[in-house]
């Protein structure tokens, strides 16, 4: 009697030690898991996040108001270099490397600022010209006539002039060719007080 509680002692005290090593390596395994799974989300890199700041249309109404009222323009105040975005929030372009394209914006003097795509890229000219309009609510008549200069340098450029009540606003579009042979449009986006010349204004 003695040796069998004995012998069911040993099964049990076995049977109890089984399963404590079995749960814990059940516990290692699943620290593990977690670990790695931390570690490869750690290693991916967050979607990066453009500022609301950022979004061109609100750049360029920012800047055409301070023309209407004849404020000075500040190069400290508005030149960048970085990325710009739709009304989304979404990069304007992506350029050959497959990174958001950069935009380069430069105050030239206290009247006139230039807006210009630094890279070559999957940019949709048209589209952000017709975003920017409508942004500022310009009517069709507000699309001046513009006489291209007969020089080598405007023979694959695509001039659009507008006049926003107190300034003017100009697209100039050419296309660029990347080191890779790939063809791309380079945008620039001209902020003036005064017409450019070629402006046919009635």
């Amino acid at each position: 009697m003695h040796k069998d509680a004995y012998t069911e002692n040993q099964l049990n005290n076995r049977y109890f030690l089984t399963l404590m090593v079995v749960l814990i390596l059940l516990t290692v395994i699943s620290c593990r898991g977690g670990e790695e799974k931390r570690g490869i989300n750690e290693s991916m890199p967050d979607k990066e996040e453009f500022h609301a700041d950022n979004d061109i249309a609100m750049t360029i109404r920012s800047l055409a108001d301070a023309i209407k009222v004849g404020e000075p323009l500040d190069s400290t105040e508005y030149d960048f270099l970085g990325v710009l975005t739709d009304g989304q929030g979404a990069p304007l372009y992506t350029d050959v490397q497959g990174s958001p394209g950069v935009w380069v914006i430069d105050v030239i003097d206290n009247k006139n600022v230039s807006i210009r795509n630094l890279y070559l890229g999957d940019l949709l000219p048209g589209d952000l010209e017709t975003y920017i309009i409508q942004s500022l609510s310009l009517p069709e008549s507000s699309l001046l006539e513009f006489e291209t200069p007969d020089a080598a340098d405007y023979d694959d450029t695509s001039i659009r002039v507008y006049d926003f009540g107190g300034g003017y606003l100009r697209f100039e579009i050419r296309s660029g060719i990347a080191p890779n042979g790939l063809e791309g449009p380079l945008l620039t986006i001209i902020l003036s007080a005064k017409a450019p010349a070629g402006s046919v204004i009635s």
